[in-house]
């Protein structure tokens, strides 16, 4: 399990940006301006399909999401078995150096967990709505002339119509940002509320043993504390994902630069 998860671990870097790279696409600078001049051809009154170099970064930017995101799981799926053992090992261990150091370690895997689960949920919310994640690369406020120009009349559509999949390219983009929240909210609410339940569950074990001989697990606190930080964090950002989910347009339109 450790060797797979060092070896996933550049693996959800340098995969996606390898893939990227046999596209035709050396660094996010190249493409960053390839999304300003898709957007400045596009076809702003019409749908995405109609716009073929937007559509086509739109399709590269889902792959590279879903290659990311496949890599992440795997990644997850690793520490989570590294961290049942390393958990195993701890609470077996007898009290010393050793067993400080096993909890160290679960300390240090549970957190790498979490920053893999984290990317994981990102890049699948970035494969659902690729679109909205393309437009996230637009230069806004440091563009062109012919951009500026294309980000006012998507704000001014933006800001009078509603998500239609047969609208133009703003309501498309609007339907695919209202998409981009509502993944998000639903992913970390459910992550934040399985983290929040290993909490209670590691505070209820260590309620249970009070005023009795035994000694409870001693890799509750490291549960209690890494995982209840994550647990609230995660459904923080749900609720911040949930209040923008029925009212998308403020938010469209400020990441316009609007």
């Amino acid at each position: 399990m450790l060797w797979a998860a060092a070896l996933l671990t550049p693996a959800v870097f340098l995969a996606p940006a390898g893939f990227v790279s046999s596209r035709g696409y050396s660094g996010e600078s190249e493409l960053v301006a390839a999304s300003e001049s898709a957007f400045v051809r596009a076809d702003v009154s019409g749908p995405l399909a109609d716009s073929q170099a937007l559509a086509e970064l739109t399709a590269l930017w889902r792959e590279f999401h879903l290659v990311k995101a496949v890599i992440a799981g795997l990644l997850v799926l690793a520490l989570v078995g590294l961290a049942s053992t390393t958990s195993r090992r701890a609470e077996a261990a007898p009290r010393g150096r050793r067993r400080r150091l096993l909890l160290s370690v679960y300390g240090g895997v549970v957190a790498w967990l979490l920053g893999a689960l984290t990317v994981l949920l990102a890049n699948v919310q970035g494969a659902a709505a690729p679109f909205a994640s393309v437009a996230s690369l637009l230069p806004t406020g440091h563009g062109t002339g012919g951009l500026e120009v294309v980000l006012s009349h998507l704000r001014g559509a933006v800001a009078s119509g509603t998500p239609s999949p047969t609208g133009g390219l703003a309501s498309q983009l609007l339907a695919d940002f209202t998409l981009y929240q509502a993944v998000f909210a639903v992913m970390a609410a459910a992550t934040g509320g399985l983290l929040s339940a290993v909490t209670l569950r590691a505070v209820w074990r260590r309620w249970r043993l009070r005023g009795s001989d035994r000694s409870p697990r001693p890799t509750w606190l490291v549960q209690t504390i890494v995982y209840g930080a994550a647990g609230g964090l995660f459904l923080l950002l749900a609720l911040a994902n949930v209040s923008t989910w029925p009212h998308p347009v403020p938010a469209l339109l400020a990441s316009l630069g609007g």
